[in-house]
């Protein structure tokens, strides 16, 4: 089975909607997010999302990149880069405007709004802390659909953004679930910083769930089968 690499445009908002939604459906944080909320409008919410990223990313570095398999022409992962940019005093307020906007969308009916609060308030603060966007390069999304993980398809993404951050002498920053974990810690991430929840407080089961910050110097050699502890 062969697969290729190609743009992400306008016409691939339902399947990259479609692989996300799939590739997070069991996440340990996220699927918590709406408990309640009906299906549709959990699609329409992520689908206004990826269409908002796809027409507007471009202007704050973004490249997003889908795996297209050859002989049935479906895409079955993708992935959304943010290149290093320099932005103007005003474009940073409205960067940073959206992504309250952003956040605020996300907190529909049936939501469960204590934990998205906790959870977009560390994971912002943790790029405010970590990124730089003149310098660095940030894997925002990789979503493998799941009928196709383990056959290399999230390599297939990271390879070109981390041989560009190499040739740029740039670190790479990165938000890794437990499952996209392993395959960063193999390409040369290094966990810097970790967001903490205590899933009991806001009523989504009993334990404390861990995030892992990582960041990724230039030219790091891989470490097949690196392990860190959260």
């Amino acid at each position: 089975m062969a697969f290729t690499l190609q743009p992400v445009g306008p016409a691939d908002v339902s399947d990259i909607t479609r692989i996300f939604q799939s590739a997070f459906a069991n996440d340990h944080i996220m699927s918590h997010f709406h408990p309640r909320t009906p299906d549709r409008l959990k699609w329409d919410q992520d689908f206004q999302f990826f269409s908002t990223q796809i027409a507007e990313s471009a202007a704050y570095g973004g490249r997003l990149t889908k795996v297209v398999e050859e002989s049935s022409g479906k895409t079955v992962a993708f992935s959304k880069w943010d290149y290093p940019h320099a932005l103007t005093a005003e474009q940073r307020a409205e960067k940073k405007r959206k992504a309250m906007e952003d956040r605020l969308k996300k907190v529909v009916e049936g939501s469960n709004e204590g934990l998205m609060k906790d959870f977009f308030t560390q994971l912002i603060a943790g790029r405010e802390r970590w990124l730089v966007p003149e310098k660095t390069f940030f894997l925002h999304i990789l979503a493998v659909d799941p009928a196709y993980q383990r056959r290399g398809l999230g390599s297939m993404l990271i390879r070109p953004g981390l041989e560009d951050a190499d040739k740029a002498g740039a670190q790479t920053y990165i938000e890794a679930s437990p499952d996209g974990l392993p395959l960063y810690l193999k390409h040369g991430w290094e966990p810097v910083d970790k967001m903490v929840i205590d899933m009991g407080k806001h009523g989504a089961g009993s334990g404390v769930e861990v995030m892992p910050f990582l960041m990724r110097e230039a030219n790091a050699p891989n470490k097949v089968g690196k392990k860190i502890d959260l």
